[in-house]
């Protein structure tokens, strides 16, 4: 233990004397980085929504599936944006996937139109496409993420085409399988 002792009492002293004080240096370190704009996406939980047969039993569009009740739903998580956006919702209508070897009558419908509503975002978009490649966008001027249930796209309100692209009510469908697509897009700005 006086070994011990022997050795602390110089240290102490040494610290003690003015002579022999330390000066402190010092440097700032700074560290950077980089946030980028971006947008999320998650996947649906659905990639098909299935209408169904659109027949009612006259061979013309079913008039249940006419109104605004909601026929069909996606949702998608994980949708946000942590910056200003563009959010896009492009759509096409729904027309019958067979080669038909004659020009479409004047009572029948090959495409059907309806309504594409997207939920979730600051501001609610429709999109009803009567074409290929529909476009609807808005512009968000700040960041966003979707609450906890996700983006909610809803499908009602369908109506058949007559040639033309125009909606036409009480027009029969041809036979086959029917294909339309809808694309969410967010994009940072």
């Amino acid at each position: 233990m006086l070994h011990r002792l022997k050795f602390l009492i110089p240290g102490a002293v040494l610290l003690a004397v003015p002579g022999m004080a330390q000066a402190q240096a010092s440097n700032q370190i700074e560290l950077r980085g980089t946030v980028t704009g971006a947008c999320g996406l998650g996947a649906p939980d659905t990639n098909v929504i299935d209408l169904h047969d659109l027949t009612g039993p006259d061979g013309l569009l079913d008039p249940a599936k006419t109104g605004n009740t909601v026929l069909g739903t996606a949702t998608i998580a994980n949708a946000w944006c942590n910056a200003p956006h563009t959010l896009s919702l492009e759509s096409t209508a729904m027309t019958v996937q067979r080669n038909i070897p004659y020009a479409q009558p004047t009572y029948m419908a090959r495409r059907v139109t309806y309504n594409a509503t997207l939920l979730g975002w600051p501001v609610g978009t429709v999109i009803r496409p009567r074409n290929d490649h529909d476009l609807a966008t808005i512009i968000v001027d700040h960041e966003y993420a979707a609450p906890a249930a996700g983006l909610r796209l809803q499908i009602s309100k369908l109506q058949t085409l007559a040639t033309g692209n125009t909606e036409q009510a009480g027009l029969m469908l041809e036979p086959g399988n029917y294909l339309g697509t809808v694309t969410i897009t967010l994009a940072a700005n």
